[in-house]
């Protein structure tokens, strides 16, 4: 079974993406980063997960332990913070060392590299609002 969870960043996207996966019947389990997320989500989602930016090891065993299957990334985050403000765990420091260059693009493929080691698929943030979506 597909379990879907969802790492929140800033802004009203993570919203909509919790909104557009209700309307398909979908109960996310979300992961709020603590820098950044807005606290409304607390009154959308049914589970909330709050986390720092550099807890990538504790994201992992959250979505293990709640058997997610699939992660969407929804919402904005500053990610200069990651390579200053943030305290890293183990698993974080080891994928920025491994990252060839530190912008958005390697550290989102970072991040989907080590949650695709541990079964988890991270999926187009768009992915439950095609109905939304203007078509071509």
């Amino acid at each position: 079974m597909e379990r879907y969870g969802l790492i929140a960043g800033n802004g009203k996207f993570p919203l909509l993406v919790l909104e557009a996966a209700r309307c398909r019947g979908i109960d996310m389990v979300v992961v709020a980063i603590k820098e950044e997320t807005f606290q409304e989500i607390e009154k959308v989602a049914r589970v909330v997960h709050w986390q720092s930016l550099g807890q990538l090891g504790k994201l992992v065993e959250t979505f293990k332990t709640e058997k997610v299957t699939h992660a969407i990334m929804a919402g904005q985050v500053k990610h200069k913070q990651i390579f200053s403000d943030i305290v890293p765990d183990l698993k974080m420091l080891k994928m920025l060392t491994s990252l060839r260059t530190k912008n958005t693009d390697s550290l989102i493929g970072g991040v989907a590299k080590i949650l695709a080691e541990e079964g988890i698929t991270l999926l187009d943030s768009t992915h439950f609002l095609e109905p939304l979506l203007p078509k071509a």
